[in-house]
């Protein structure tokens, strides 16, 4: 199921989205302090001020992103939204969850399991299907490659090295 994979990603890439956001408050700042250079270079406030509604664009996208997931988090069950917490915005493994929780590692595996199903349901009946989402992020190409990592099976915990803005 698409959409399942598509839990797993808003999931993973959630601990990342400040980071980009930031990343792009800085962008907009640098480009805004060297607008006042506009030359014959080719810089026009045209292409200026697009780039910075562009920008503008993109970090209003990954704050929605942000609190989408929050959201669904407070609407699953604690229990669910705390495996799914451990394991993909702080980056547990199995066997530390299992540890924390005083679980089994197989208990865990199903827990998790529930939780992404549980995660998936919720983002559904908000109306987010795999369709939609891929329109909606369809600039974020960093998230489109953790959705095809984790789609092609590289990896169920794809680490983002490097953020490309």
């Amino acid at each position: 199921m698409k959409e399942n994979i598509w839990a797993k990603t808003l999931l993973g890439v959630y601990r990342h989205l400040e980071t980009v956001s930031d990343a792009i408050d800085r962008i907009v700042l640098k480009t805004a302090l060297n607008s006042y250079h506009f030359s014959l270079e080719g810089n026009d406030v045209l292409s200026t001020s697009n780039k910075l509604i562009e920008l503008g664009e993109r970090k209003v996208t990954l704050i929605n992103l942000k609190l989408l997931v929050e959201d669904i988090l407070t609407k699953i069950g604690q229990n669910e939204a705390d495996i799914l917490i451990c394991r993909y915005i702080e980056g547990m493994k199995f066997k530390d969850i299992a540890f924390e929780k005083g679980l089994g590692l197989r208990t865990v595996f199903r827990r998790l399991d529930k939780a992404e199903t549980s995660f998936t349901k919720k983002l559904l009946n908000m109306g987010y299907n795999s369709l939609s989402l891929q329109n909606k992020l369809k600039s974020e190409k960093w998230i489109l490659n953790y959705y095809y990592d984790i789609q092609s099976s590289k990896t169920d915990e794809v680490e983002i090295k490097k953020i490309a803005l």
